[in-house]
């Protein structure tokens, strides 16, 4: 038979703890703390599978609770829900450092209880199991595995990212390299456009990171998460291996390595963008310039070959009428009108020939925009 799991309300107001325990106590085994003070001396006395923690309340608030027990090598892995009235994102933000696992708002919905309550516990478990895993995992390959190995992926990174020219991936990376060492990860990278390798952008974690881009702190360890932030990049470590001193302190080390890589490529990164965007604008006033003067050379053009054929039209218009005047021969008009009409099919040549200017200058044009184009093509990468 499957052993009940132990969950503990903490709420000052009797009747939540009331309603609470109505919802669950057919499923669960359940106890109730009426202040933040009684819940840690409970807990002190037995661990439950499941924290429900009011935030609101008289004394220590469900905020600092949660912090203490987080921060508590023994309790730092409890499943913690905090149940509050407060609905705000900045609550939910503060909730999610703290070190909760989830937000409940009130008056408590039955069908969301359960299922929060259900999910909670589930991954409670599945985190129990894989640990357990990990953990008889781990102590077969310590055995084969030296600082000299760690070292060596340390090293490879540093090769690998110096190839890295798409500003995500070098997050996707360092999240890889942790994975490698046991270890889940998310990250912000900012070289002028801010991305996330690992959660979406409006998630809680994301909003986490970008809450922590201008802290005043390098590092902040809340229970087993860990933040490190750098210029370009802030990392969150979801399962800082607290448990094993050893190993804990090695891998901060190795963070600091990989952390001063990330960012110094990021860095690079981030001039190469500026020195694009530089280059961009320039070509973009150069094209400008040369449309309009292009503009004025083709304007320039329509009105000297108007001109022309005014002038020509104007002078056989005078010719025709002093021919009848002068008496000239058949023979000798005939020549006169024969060396206008040649002087004017040599108009309409001239006239040909600025149309061939305008199409060279156009595709003058035209390759200054293929060429302004080719700058805006995304750079090709490695992952």
């Amino acid at each position: 038979m499957t052993q009940a799991t132990k969950i503990l309300i903490v709420d000052d107001e009797p009747v939540s703890r009331l309603v609470i325990r109505g919802m669950l106590e057919d499923k669960h085994e359940i106890s109730e703390a009426e202040s933040g003070e009684a819940c840690l001396a409970m807990i002190n006395e037995s661990i439950p599978d499941l924290l429900l923690l009011d935030v609101d309340m008289p004394g220590i608030s469900g905020f600092e609770v949660c912090v203490t027990l987080k921060k508590n090598a023994t309790t730092a892995n409890l499943p913690i829900i905090f149940i509050s009235a407060l609905d705000t994102v900045e609550q939910r933000l503060t909730g999610f450092e703290a070190g909760a696992d989830d937000y409940i708002i009130k008056p408590v919905v039955l069908k969301d209880l359960h299922e929060k309550v259900n999910d909670c516990l589930s991954h409670c478990r599945e985190m129990t199991l894989a640990k357990q895993s990990a953990s008889d995992a781990m102590a077969v390959a310590m055995e084969a595995m030296t600082v000299s190995s760690e070292l060596g992926q340390v090293v490879q990174f540093i090769k690998d990212v110096q190839s890295i020219d798409l500003a995500e991936n070098v997050g996707f990376a360092i999240n890889n390299i942790l994975l490698n060492f046991g270890m889940h990860a998310v990250s912000r990278v900012d070289t002028g456009t801010v991305v996330f390798a690992g959660c979406e952008q409006g998630s809680i974690e994301s909003e986490l990171l970008t809450r922590f881009a201008d802290h005043n702190e390098r590092i902040l360890s809340i229970g087993i998460r860990t933040i490190i932030r750098d210029p370009h990049i802030v990392l969150l470590i979801k399962d800082m291996p607290l448990h094993d001193e050893n190993r804990c302190g090695r891998f901060r080390d190795h963070l600091a390595v990989l952390m001063d890589i990330a960012n110094v490529q990021l860095a690079n990164l981030a001039s190469r963008t500026k020195m694009l965007a530089q280059k961009q604008e320039i070509f973009t006033q150069v094209i400008s310039l040369t449309e309009r003067q292009i503009q004025q050379t083709s304007e320039r053009l329509i009105a000297h070959e108007q001109h022309s054929q005014e002038i020509m039209r104007s002078m056989l218009a005078k010719l025709e009428g002093m021919l009848f005047g002068l008496g000239l021969e058949d023979d000798q008009e005939k020549k006169l009108m024969a060396l206008a009409d040649e002087a004017s099919i040599k108009l309409e040549e001239d006239q040909a020939q600025n149309e061939i200017v305008n199409t060279e200058l156009g595709e003058i044009l035209e390759c200054l925009y293929r060429f302004f184009n080719t700058l805006n093509e995304p750079a090709k990468h490695t992952g």
